[in-house]
């Protein structure tokens, strides 16, 4: 149990630090790559706020889909579109894993 709390809560600050910096970002040096982290960051904290997205699905394997896809999308947008290695590329990466490990992994873990 307070596993599953830890990586919840390292995720969320990782997806609140993600959202803030890629809207910093985003008004500074506009590019297109800045919408992915921005996405990846808020698709998970307004489910939690304003549950969307419920955990039903027809595949029973798959949970929160619609967050999924917002999220790999995100991430897809960011590596067709982003010039080199940066910011935008590790924020994103690191909403893409704490998302996995926050939903999958941590969830196995309540038996």
């Amino acid at each position: 149990m307070p596993l599953k709390l830890i990586f919840r809560a390292t995720f969320f600050f990782w997806a609140a630090v993600a959202v803030c910096a890629s809207a910093y970002f985003l008004v500074t040096a506009p590019a297109i790559y800045w919408v992915g982290p921005l996405v990846a960051g808020l698709a998970p904290l307004v489910n939690m706020v304003f549950p969307y997205d419920t955990k039903e699905s027809a595949n029973k394997k798959v949970r929160l889909p619609k967050v999924s896809l917002l999220v790999l999308l995100s991430v897809a947008l960011v590596l067709l579109t982003i010039p080199e290695r940066g910011p935008a590329l590790w924020l994103v990466l690191g909403c893409l894993g704490g998302f996995l490990l926050d939903t999958y992994w941590a969830e196995s873990l309540e038996g």
